[in-house]
């Protein structure tokens, strides 16, 4: 149409989809694992802590990129408005940003203490007397890390329902656009979420292959954790096929829009592409 400008998402938007995902899902079963037995399954719990940063920082990235204006992305963190999906999404994604990099830190093996690391710093600074004066104070002591390590449960339980959103967030941005009848479906919310927690899983159980030893682990705690990520892979694939069977069926009740959009992939053109 004459005068319309279409826009189009690149590849970046389709990294951060499934980035997002990995993160969410591997903080949500790190959780999981802690509560379901932070000893017994501890291994869990930490390679999923130290996994959830870093693909949703590489998201986050992707879709500054793609942005129009990229340089002007700061100006969603210093404005709130409840009203706009894509303000939500990016204080989601910020508090998400924070509660997983501060997880990581407090599973971090104790060589790597970050107020040793300041200590050493200020003292490179002791001629100036307000460093002299904070390296040698109890403040810095409070923030070490067997100090902080009663606050992992707490953070985790904050974690959960954030991740949980992050997983559903986009989906349920995609479920409300009208104008695309295969998205706009009350399940695509679900089927992000499960998607997430299954990049997840696989993220834990492909990362814990290459960990040597698994910690110090015996073989049978390498059992253990293996049923238990196995276990929870097994069910996601259940819930997964469910959420894929009501997205089909809920596009088929829909509209006729939505009908002959989901024909496209049950013995259409795009068939091969979707279930292959």
């Amino acid at each position: 149409m004459e005068g319309t400008i279409f826009i189009f998402w690149n590849w970046s938007v389709a990294v951060y989809l499934f980035v997002a995902g990995v993160s969410a899902g591997a903080f949500f079963v790190s959780s999981l694992a802690f509560f379901l037995g932070h000893e017994k399954y501890k291994n869990i719990t930490r390679i999923g802590a130290f996994i959830a940063p870093f693909p949703l920082l590489l998201g986050i990235f992707c879709l500054i990129y793609d942005l129009e204006r990229p340089s002007l992305f700061w100006k969603l963190l210093v404005t709130f408005q409840s009203h706009s999906v894509m303000s939500l999404g990016s204080w989601l994604l910020l508090i998400f940003s924070f509660l997983s990099f501060f997880n990581f830190y407090l599973w971090l093996p104790e060589r790597f203490e970050l107020v040793d690391l300041i200590k050493l710093l200020l003292s490179r600074l002791e001629k100036i007397k307000i460093f002299s004066r904070l390296k040698h104070s109890n403040f810095l002591q409070r923030f070490h890390r067997h100090n902080l390590n009663g606050l992992r449960r707490w953070l985790l339980l904050a974690g959960i329902p954030v991740s949980l959103l992050v997983g559903i967030y986009t989906g349920v941005l995609l479920g409300a656009l009208v104008a695309r009848p295969f998205w706009n479906n009350p399940m695509l919310p679900m089927l992000f979420l499960v998607s997430a927690l299954k990049t997840g899983t696989a993220s834990i159980c492909f990362i814990g292959c290459f960990i040597k030893g698994f910690g110090g682990m015996s073989q049978e705690e390498v059992e253990t954790n293996k049923f238990m990520v196995h276990s929870i892979d097994f069910v996601l694939m259940i819930l997964s096929l469910i959420a894929v069977m009501l997205f089909i069926f809920g596009l088929y009740s829909s509209p006729r829009s939505s009908v002959e959009a989901v024909k496209l992939i049950m013995g259409g053109e795009f068939t091969f592409l979707f279930w292959g």
